[in-house]
């Protein structure tokens, strides 16, 4: 069991090194450790709170980057380009994730900079909320990239 306990730090920890960014678009993450038969053993929850030191902060990062909002919505661009690719090591979920974070701490997090951004933004935070990207299967993770990917052309 000290095995199981200690690999399962280390994976999320290694989850969380490789896609931060998905941690930071909701208050807590968790992961479910099951036995061979599927019972479930323990998960492991880390959540954060912000203090009011850090409102602050990101006060004045909003302020010192009005462009936040075009920035990320390029950064998404680049992304669902890459993950479209024939031969892209990202998958359709994993390119689902990291888009609806970014989508979501835009739409929390950076500064209104115009209707036509933050209304794609809006548009692909609604596409995602609430949708369990891991339980989609291949087909309906497919249907999903495409409707995101068709929103960032515009």
């Amino acid at each position: 069991m000290r095995e199981a306990q200690v690999e399962a730090v280390r994976t999320l920890g290694e989850l969380l090194r490789d896609d931060g960014v998905v941690f930071w678009s909701s208050p807590e993450a968790r992961m479910t450790v099951s036995s061979p038969q599927g019972e479930i053993l323990f998960q492991l929850v880390l959540s954060s709170m912000g203090t009011p030191a850090l409102a602050a902060l990101v006060r004045d990062e909003r302020q010192e980057d009005p462009e936040a909002c075009r920035k990320a919505l390029w950064e998404m661009r680049e992304i669902a380009a890459a993950a479209a690719l024939q031969d892209s090591p990202m998958s359709d979920q994993e390119a689902l994730h990291t888009l609806a974070a970014i989508a979501a701490w835009v739409q929390t997090e950076a500064p209104a900079d115009g209707a036509a951004c933050g209304a794609v933004i809006d548009l692909l935070v609604n596409l995602t909320v609430g949708v369990d990207i891991d339980a989609l299967d291949d087909a309906q993770a497919t249907t999903l990239f495409r409707r995101i990917e068709k929103s960032l052309a515009v």
